[in-house]
């Protein structure tokens, strides 16, 4: 694993002293919503992380972040959030390499073509949608309470989306060679809002707060790759959807926005188009949240 700044190796650890205001770690940044999220904070003047599966990939989008704004700092990381290993690999360079984190968005996930699953039978988009952020989340938790304790403001944003109403909690780290891709991609998107629950709970009152999102539907790669009738209409509705800059609106709001603006009373809640919504799964509790994280527990080393 490498860490490329604009381009280059390096191996200075970097504070925002000629930089950024503040700093945003964001994952999948180098398509799509991932991207667009990384290029307009860059023109709100943070400085960027890059976490993507591809290096090519990342090349290219590190190129476009710091071509939107020359003056702040940009990164890339590579890692794989199927991939644990991968995962804390990628944790101990940020921590190694960054004196702060303001914002960390979990954005990457994807929609399975087939059904597949994990080494330990965890359904594999479920594994790393939820399990990697996870533990990625975990791992930067010290980076993040530093400086929260500093500025009194760090957020954690997780991409979930309306696809929440088809998940169930029943099916969560279950081998289940019948599901099918939309079912297990309503389950990742319901652990993400779940996610957001349990860690606004468990960080309250250390200035770190959190909140999951809803982009809309986006004109992306999203179910590309997804076979049968399905998977032609995704395409054909393609004309209709929002682009990704328009998809990242929401995601950028809860970045850059004053917490005022945000709401102290919307910690740990879901938001589209910029406000908070409710939710629409009757498996969203404070029970299940809590349970969610005891059971992802178990992969934090």
């Amino acid at each position: 694993m490498r860490l490329y700044k604009a381009g280059l190796t390096t191996a200075v650890k970097h504070t925002n002293t000629t930089m950024g205001t503040k700093r945003a770690i964001i994952t999948g940044a180098n398509s799509g919503i991932g991207l667009a999220t990384a290029k307009a904070l860059a023109t709100r003047s943070f400085d960027v992380v890059l976490l993507c599966r591809n290096e090519r990939k990342g090349q290219t989008a590190l190129a476009a972040v710091k071509a939107a704004n020359p003056d702040v700092q940009v990164d890339l990381i590579t890692t794989d959030l199927a991939n644990l290993e991968s995962v804390r690999q990628a944790a101990t360079e940020i921590r190694q390499r960054f004196d702060r984190i303001d914002v960390l968005i979990n954005n990457a996930g994807y929609t399975p073509a087939t059904i597949e699953f994990a080494s330990d039978g965890t359904e594999l988009s479920f594994f790393a949608s939820h399990v990697g952020h996870f533990v990625l989340t975990h791992a930067l938790l010290d980076l993040m309470q530093q400086t929260a304790t500093k500025t009194g403001d760090v957020r954690i944003i997780n991409l979930s989306s309306a696809a929440h109403a088809f998940g169930s909690k029943s099916r969560f780290f279950r081998h289940i060679d019948t599901m099918s891709t939309w079912a297990a991609y309503g389950d990742d998107k319901l652990a993400n809002v779940l996610f957001t629950k349990a860690l606004a709970k468990q960080l309250a009152g250390t200035g770190i707060t959190a909140y999951s999102v809803h982009p809309g539907v986006v004109r992306t790669s999203f179910g590309s790759d997804t076979p049968g009738f399905i998977g032609q209409a995704l395409k054909l509705a393609a004309p209709l959807m929002r682009s990704p800059d328009k998809g990242a609106q929401t995601s950028v709001f809860l970045a850059s926005a004053p917490l005022k603006a945000i709401g102290a009373s919307n910690n740990g809640g879901y938001f589209a188009d910029s406000r908070p919504k409710r939710t629409a799964n009757r498996d969203v509790t404070d029970a299940n949240a809590e349970w969610l994280w005891t059971k992802s527990m178990q992969y934090v080393q």
